[in-house]
């Protein structure tokens, strides 16, 4: 049971940093100002999401919402953060933090994933002997 939930997080956490990775390879930064927070609630408590405006290597004026909600927020309005921004969709951003760039929330997915099965695998052993 142990085994399969981890190969379950292991392959998740693998997925989010190879979808991490080839965003940060084809993103291009920028300077941008948060303006807003949205606020969203769930069960667990509240969450938020930073909206920033920035421009565009080719001059285009840009708001996007972050895609990652933390609690505080990864950023407050009237501070200038970096953001890496998909030049196809500009709106396809993220600040450039390690939540932000995917790699944080991937290698912890990863971590418990390989923990979990190592577990599942002792506790397998252990029953065979």
């Amino acid at each position: 049971m142990l085994g399969g939930l981890g190969v379950i997080f292991a392959l998740l956490g693998a997925g989010l940093l190879v979808n991490a990775r080839d965003f940060r390879r084809r993103a291009l930064r920028a300077q941008g100002n948060v303006v807003g927070l949205r606020r969203s609630s769930s069960s667990e408590g509240d969450v938020f999401y930073s909206i920033v405006r920035f421009t565009t290597a080719y001059g285009q004026a840009v708001e996007a919402e972050t895609r990652f909600a933390s609690n505080p927020p990864p950023a407050r309005p009237g501070q200038t953060v970096t953001v890496m921004y998909d030049p196809s969709d500009p709106h396809r951003m993220r600040i450039d933090t390690p939540l932000g760039r995917g790699s944080l929330l991937g290698g912890i997915f990863l971590g418990v994933g390989l923990v979990l099965l190592l577990v599942g695998v002792g506790v397998g052993v252990a029953t065979l002997l």
